[in-house]
Formats: C-alpha cells, sequence, structure tokens
C-alpha cells in the first residue's frame, strides 16, 4: 500500500515518502545482497537471484519481457547510455540525432556530446507540443538511412503536455529509426504506451526509492547495453535494495487511476483559480500528465515564493524541471515562448488530500502579495 504522502507535499517529482512495505523489501534486500551478482559463490548467486527477481516483478507489473528490462542509477544515467550505443551503432549510418525542443537537460546533453554529432532540434508550439510537421520533413530531409535516432518524450515533465508520440513512433518506424523516450512522470500517473523502442523512467514516479531508474526495450530491438547486460544493470555496481524496492512499489501501485483521476481534478482546481487571479499557466490544459502544473509569476522570484509556500507547509518547486534552481531559467518554457524567469512547479503525489490542495488555494495569494510587497 503506498505511503500516505505528507499534508503541503506539492513536489512529488523531487520524491515521496516510501510505504512501509517498499522500507521492509529495501532492508530485507539490504541484508542479503551485499555481494557483487556476476560471482559465482553463494553470496553472489543470492544477490543476483534478487536482482534477477526485482527485474522479474518489474516485467510482470509492465507486461513485458523480464530480459528487455534493464535498472539504472538514475533516468540521465539511463538516458545517456542508451543515446550513445544506439549513436554508436547507427553513426555509420548518419551523424544527425533529432530532439524536441523541449525534452530533458539530460537528454539534450547527451545528444549534444556524441562525438561528430549533428543535432536537429524540433520546434514546439505554445502548449510544448512537438510540431508533427516539422519532425515529419526533418525525418524526410535526412540522409538516405534516416537520422541516427530521435529522442521524443511521452509528456514533458514540466508543464505536463503529452507528445503526439504514436505518431512519431510510426514515422521512425517506417523508416527504420530507432526512437528514445524519456517517460518521466509518466509511469502510474497516465497511460504509458503500449508500443515503444526504448521507454526510460525513474522509480521515484511509482512511490520507489532515489537511486534507481528502469529502461525498457521493445522486444524487436536488438540493441543491449554495453555494460553488465546479463546483470540487468546499466553502469557501475548495481544498488540491488533499490531495485528491489522499486519492484515492490510497482507492485503496490495496482490501481493507480483512480488516483490519476482525482489528481486531474486537483490540477483543474488549481489551474482554474490561478488563471481566474490572472496568473499564466504553462502546458495543454487538456492533453496532458494528470498531476502536473507550471504556472509563472511576475513582479516576484521564484525561488523567494517557494522559502515563503513552505513556511506556510507548503512544498513546490521552483525553476526548470531538470534542475529545480532558480540561477537557470527554463528552457522549456523559452521554446514554448513563456517568460521563463519566475516560474513555479506543482507535482500530485498519488493519493494527494483535499486538504493539500485546499491549503495551497487558500495560502498562495497571500503567500505571493507578501514576496511581492517585500
Amino acid at each position: 500500500m503506498s505511503a500516505t504522502p505528507p499534508l503541503g507535499l506539492l513536489d512529488a517529482i523531487a520524491g515521496v515518502p516510501l510505504s512501509p512495505g517498499v522500507i521492509a523489501a529495501w532492508q530485507s534486500a539490504a541484508t542479503q545482497a551485499y555481494s557483487d551478482p556476476a560471482r559465482m559463490h553463494h553470496a553472489g548467486r543470492k544477490s543476483g537471484l534478487l536482482l534477477e527477481s526485482a527485474r522479474t516483478s518489474i516485467a510482470h507489473s509492465l507486461g513485458v519481457p523480464q530480459q528487455n528490462v534493464f535498472f539504472a542509477a538514475s533516468a540521465p544515467d539511463a538516458i545517456r547510455a542508451a543515446i550513445v550505443s544506439i549513436y554508436r551503432l547507427r553513426s555509420a549510418v548518419s551523424n544527425q540525432v533529432l530532439v524536441g525542443a523541449v525534452e530533458s537537460m539530460a537528454v539534450l546533453g547527451s545528444a549534444q556530446a556524441l562525438p561528430g554529432v549533428q543535432v536537429v532540434t524540433i520546434d514546439c508550439d505554445a502548449k510544448g507540443e512537438i510540431s508533427i510537421d516539422s519532425l515529419l520533413k526533418s525525418l524526410e530531409q535526412a540522409p538516405a538511412g534516416g537520422p541516427a535516432l530521435v529522442c521524443l518524450q511521452v509528456a514533458n515533465a514540466e508543464v505536463g503536455t503529452r507528445q503526439p508520440f504514436e505518431q512519431v513512433l510510426a514515422a521512425c518506424r517506417e523508416r527504420g529509426v530507432p526512437l528514445i523516450a524519456d517517460s518521466t512522470a509518466v509511469f502510474t500517473h497516465d497511460q504509458f504506451p503500449a508500443d515503444f523502442d526504448v521507454l526510460i523512467a525513474p522509480a521515484r514516479d511509482w512511490g520507489g526509492p532515489p537511486g534507481v531508474a528502469i529502461l525498457i526495450t521493445a522486444t524487436h530491438l536488438r540493441w543491449r547495453p554495453d555494460e553488465a547486460p546479463d546483470r540487468g544493470w546499466i553502469g557501475g555496481f548495481p544498488d540491488i535494495p533499490a531495485a528491489v524496492a522499486a519492484a515492490v512499489a510497482l507492485e503496490e501501485s495496482t490501481g493507480w487511476e483512480s488516483s490519476a483521476n482525482q489528481a486531474r481534478d486537483q490540477i483543474s482546481q488549481v489551474r482554474n483559480a490561478l488563471e481566474d487571479a490572472g496568473i499564466t499557466c504553462a502546458g495543454d490544459s487538456n492533453n496532458r500528465l494528470p498531476h502536473i502544473l507550471t504556472f509563472t509569476i511576475t513582479g516576484a522570484a521564484a525561488g523567494a515564493l517557494v522559502t515563503e509556500l513552505d513556511k506556510r507547509g507548503i512544498a513546490v518547486a521552483a525553476g526548470s524541471a531538470c534542475t529545480a534552481d532558480t540561477r537557470m531559467p527554463s528552457h522549456v518554457l523559452e521554446a514554448m515562448g513563456l517568460p521563463n524567469d519566475a516560474s513555479i512547479r506543482i507535482s500530485l503525489p498519488t493519493n494527494c488530500s483535499q486538504e493539500t490542495i485546499d491549503l495551497f488555494l487558500r495560502e498562495f495569494p497571500s503567500a505571493l502579495e507578501h514576496v511581492r510587497n517585500n
């Protein structure tokens, strides 16, 4: 059973409390999985069995083959591994990589760091949805074998807008181009694609611990991670307790749809109240993730507003979703043509209480006024 989120928590993407069952699973695995799962002695085999069981559980929960599930220490690590290795395989075909303008910094940074790469950015509209016409044009203008790969998120974790993923996947498939999809904030909050090439998501999305993410490949994609694919962990020594805890958290998330429907209604309440007050809310109001809302403010520093709300028992995030740092403006809002110097993001935890929403709606106006006047 998922942990009850604390009153005032509106920054779930930063992490949520672990449930008692997840904590127990982590502690149990930590006492047993201390050895390298690649070792052939008893302790190593026990570690390997626990890691394999975690992979099997994740696969069963998501309805995918176990051999197509991999763990990494973070979503950026998994993203980097997928982009680098797939580009290496296909760089003989093309040095071109197509990325959406509102991709995460992990995607943009990994793509731009590739040797000899030509990064083609696909523009988005004012709601944060990439232009399918622009992407199709870029695919048509690519070298004969198409670009090396395409990176497109399932939905934007900063403003919530869902992307035309199925259309993009179909266009990529037609040209034999792999599609890497950052799925942060999607799992257990909204439907993830039934068909894909590569999906990546952090365990924090479904109440799992920090320090672990999953990468899932399609059965038709022959790619496997460069490092330790047999162990199912990408890069470095595997954090088996975190993997086990993530698997248990995903098992506990069955029936997430009711919480997602509740979150959609709650975000609509907040959005309507903010817009009635003349505040600009970013992203698509309909085709969006249920639990995320970003809005821009004027006449106040976002960091100061976060601090003032925190004094009132409310936790929100400021600045770019990739950094939560007010010193770095949001490239997502910039790509959408919105003011990006002062923004606030709300992300609801699973089973967010109406009391938390009411607290925010009650305290936000006076908190904003206080910050503007001081």
